[in-house]
């Protein structure tokens, strides 16, 4: 049951308009930005050492909290904050295809916009 609640709350949301090409995205909310910081840092960190087993954790921790409080966040417009979200699950599931939160969450992301009959984001 929470699971069509929240396909239909978002696909309430994702029903906006399209944002025009040449509008510039929205600033990322204060309590994001944060997140955001430790996300980048922590993809610099895991991009010089790629095998080192701590910086690879630490980047799929920082990602995967990044993406659910970007997913969950209510002053992003949902016509972003699903589509990043999106982006950021694909990064950790390239490291760890079956994370359990990565996986769930962008499962439901994509269910959300196949059962609105849209085109799921790259």
């Amino acid at each position: 049951m929470t699971v069509s609640i929240a396909v239909l709350l978002a696909a309430a949301a994702m029903a906006q308009t399209a944002a025009p090409k040449n509008e510039k995205p929205a600033p990322l909310p204060a309590s994001l930005v944060p997140l955001e910081k430790n996300y980048k840092s922590t993809k610099a960190v895991f991009a010089k050492k790629p095998k080192d087993k701590a910086a690879r954790e630490a980047f799929i921790k920082a990602t995967t909290i990044f993406g659910h409080e970007t997913m969950i966040h209510p002053e992003l417009p949902a016509r972003t904050k699903y589509r990043d979200a999106l982006r950021l699950y694909r990064e950790v599931l390239k490291l760890e295809p079956k994370h359990p939160v990565a996986k769930k969450e962008h499962d439901l992301i994509v269910s959300i916009y196949e059962q609105m009959g849209r085109p799921v984001p790259k």
